[in-house]
């Protein structure tokens, strides 16, 4: 048991949410930093692991640096997860300009917080968003971020990589422990953006036809979220000499295209009905020429981390807490 303070800035997401109730159970203190409180549905799932003041909600942005100097100090913060950011890489691409002034200077504003206010760590939440274009499969940590000529699909993708650089220049500068997680493809129950796999479940599972034009054969690192947040959750708490590269892929290490996900989900749920044409749209061939198979070995030798869903897995329990939670 744990008894430490942890901020997670926009913790109310999906993840966030997942992240905020491992930490609980660990007997982590925990400030939730965030623009809105979780959702109803996801307060529920939450408020298991809640007892007496052991997490706190802090309505606030991380544009307002003032006031998350503020909170960190009341709050007596040791650790900062932060997560906050605008993640939607093709609304990214309509909306530059907010994208990085939320992704990019949000970042500087907990880093800075970090520095001024002496925290123990920061884990940024990156993603294999960072790769621009494919160059080398498996994929790792010292895969190119920045290749002249090619650009990164969205703004989104290269505001990550923006975050990745300043991170580890505060580290390296100014002695800011720091380590930085690539997410890829993030699945559960509670995920808003559906990744094929979310409308295959759910619709499944109410009974409902699921139809996509395009997408069979775009290929994604699939991973459950109990396995990337339990990367998290080894990148908060490892000894700052252990850190040797500071960035990890914290993914399941196998690719799975949007056909065989539903082949998968057929399987699992008797009766389902999904269709998916396996050309690729033009955001989507963009998409798939970042990804490939990915190495999860340094996450594994620094951090100890190894996936425990397989995808028949991870499916299978995001369909019971789907069946425990969600209201009809």
């Amino acid at each position: 048991m744990s008894n430490q303070t942890v901020m997670i800035t926009g913790g109310s997401g999906f993840i966030g949410v997942y992240l905020m109730k491992a930490l609980l159970e660990d007997g982590d203190r925990v400030v939730n930093y965030d623009l809105a409180p979780p959702s109803p549905v996801l307060q529920n799932f939450l408020d298991e692991a809640v007892q007496g003041d052991n997490l706190v909600y802090q309505r606030a942005s991380i544009l307002d640096l003032p006031d998350l100097i503020k909170v960190t100090r009341e709050e007596k913060i040791d650790k900062i997860v932060h997560m906050a950011a605008f993640f939607d890489p093709a609304e990214s691409n309509r909306r530059p300009y907010f994208t990085y002034q939320a992704n990019v200077m949000g970042t500087i504003n907990v880093l800075e917080t970090a520095r001024l206010m002496e925290m123990q760590r920061v884990v940024n939440i990156s993603s294999i968003g960072v790769y621009p274009k494919k160059q080398y499969e498996p994929m790792d940590e010292v895969h190119p971020m920045f290749i002249p000529g090619s650009g990164h699909g969205s703004h989104y993708g290269s505001s990550k990589a923006a975050t990745e650089l300043i991170g580890q220049a505060y580290c390296n500068n100014n002695g800011v422990s720091y380590a930085s997680v690539r997410f890829s493809g993030v699945y559960g129950w509670g995920m808003r953006y559906s990744m094929f796999i979310k409308d295959m479940i759910e619709n499944a599972l109410s009974g409902t036809p699921t139809e996509f034009t395009t997408g069979g054969d775009l290929t994604r690192d699939y991973t459950y979220v109990k396995d990337s947040v339990q990367g998290v959750v080894r990148a908060l708490n490892a000894n700052d000499e252990d850190l040797i590269s500071r960035t990890y892929l914290t993914t399941s290490g196998a690719l799975y295209s949007g056909s065989e996900i539903a082949n998968i989900v057929k399987d699992l749920i008797p009766g389902a009905e999904i269709t998916i044409g396996a050309k690729l749209s033009e955001f989507e061939q963009k998409d798939m020429a970042k990804r490939g198979t990915i190495d999860i070995s340094l996450a594994g030798k620094e951090l100890g981390y190894e996936p425990q869903f397989s995808i028949e897995e991870g499916i299978k329990e995001y369909i019971a807490t789907y069946k425990q939670y969600t209201r009809s």
